[in-house]
């Protein structure tokens, strides 16, 4: 039997109203008793009815406290059909977002740097915009037409995660330099340095580790032992790690000028006409004096003779002493980021080794010197020294 209902029955006898309703068919699955005159009584429709009606004959306090079963939920559905409409409704929005693509990711694998702009280029020209249903996604053929257009890949995946299209891409990895080992010659110091270490691949090393070297000068000879009294031409290669110095400053006055008005003004005109002027009012100015100068042409188009009108302004100007620890602030940002700007110009890898800053003051200036200490391969080929050099001379000229 189920209990869908829960019934409560006050009375002076509520046990005979229990006998009554059983002796006319009631079944019941629980009762309690809540008090000296209250039951509680589980039961189904059917009996419930029984129950009720015996209530109303008799007068007795009855309550339904609780409405179960398929019935009850019909019931509350008919009343609240808003609700299972808007559930519905809910349910549609629900999945007519879940079946489209709102998130375009690109993730890279490997070593190498990819171009994500180039991929996502390449998906905007096949028509994958955010919103766009994901029935509408080929994911191989994507794959395929990333492949041909995308640049240069060595694996490219496509797949779609849900409201998320994922695009995998692993660039290509550029092949080696490759070197005639019959091919002789030299790598020199691209910058001067002190070396910290010394690896030889092929070749001799000129120097070794704490040797303070210049720009040019030989690291690794293009040659080896033949034999005792010989030397056979090789292509050099190596790599020499040396300490290097980065240089930058910046510079400040401690003082400001400033300029204030005082409200007086004096005013001057003269006429000009094709380079020469003659005065119609004149006045003497000021010591401290700003000019402002407005022009008025007289005839027009026809013949440039113009007015000239010269406000004389009079200021006072003095000066006072600016934040020292506020400017050595910003004067440390330049010198900072003119050495960043000569090691993005150069373009080389490095580590660094330390940074520190030196202060000075001279002429009533405010003056910082950015050292940054690196360490970085120096060794390169006396042809590529050579088109580095051209290179800076033609940006110079």
């Amino acid at each position: 039997m189920n209990h869908d209902l829960r019934l409560r029955v006050e009375g002076a006898y509520p046990e005979r109203l229990l006998e009554r309703c059983l002796t006319r068919g009631a079944r019941f699955a629980r009762v309690r008793r809540s008090g000296p005159r209250t039951l509680i009584l589980e039961t189904d429709a059917h009996s419930a009815e029984i129950v009720l009606a015996l209530c109303k004959r008799y007068g007795l306090n009855h309550r339904v406290l609780r409405h179960g079963g398929l019935s009850a939920l019909l019931r509350q559905m008919r009343c609240r059909w808003t609700l299972a409409l808007g559930l519905i409704l809910c349910a549609a929005l629900c999945w007519g977002f879940l079946s489209r693509i709102w998130i375009i990711d690109i993730a890279f694998t490997g070593s190498v740097p990819g171009d994500a702009s180039a991929l996502r280029r390449c998906i905007a020209e096949e028509g994958l915009r955010p919103g766009i249903a994901a029935s509408a996604v080929d994911a191989e053929r994507l794959q395929k037409r990333l492949l041909a257009n995308a640049g240069d890949y060595s694996f490219i995946g496509v797949r779609v995660q849900g409201i998320r299209l994922l695009v995998e891409a692993s660039p290509e990895v550029p092949a080696p330099e490759v070197y005639e080992i019959s091919h002789a010659r030299d790598l020199v110091a691209a910058r001067d340095g002190v070396v910290e270490s010394v690896t030889v691949h092929s070749g001799e090393a000129s120097v070794q580790v704490g040797d303070t070297v210049r720009r040019g000068q030989t690291l690794i000879r293009g040659e080896e032992d033949k034999s005792k009294e010989e030397t056979t031409p090789v292509s050099a290669l190596g790599e020499v790690i040396a300490r290097c110095w980065y240089e930058g400053s910046a510079q400040a006055p401690l003082e400001k000028r400033i300029v204030t008005p005082t409200g007086r003004s004096e005013n001057a005109c003269r006429l000009e006409l094709l380079g020469f002027s003659a005065p119609i009012t004149e006045c003497a100015g000021y010591k401290s004096e700003k000019l402002d100068e407005e022009i008025l042409p007289v005839v027009g188009l026809f013949l440039p003779l113009e007015v000239v009108r010269t406000t004389h302004l009079e200021v006072e100007e003095r000066t006072e002493a600016v934040d020292a620890a506020a400017l050595e602030a910003r004067l440390t940002v330049l010198a900072r980021g003119e050495i960043q700007a000569k090691l993005a110009a150069d373009g080389i890898d490095y580590e660094l080794a330390s940074a520190w800053e030196d202060v000075s003051q001279a002429d009533g200036a405010l003056r910082v010197r950015a050292v940054y200490e690196i360490t970085t391969d120096i060794a390169v080929s006396r042809d590529a020294l050579s088109e580095e050099v051209n290179e800076t001379w033609k940006t110079v000229r």
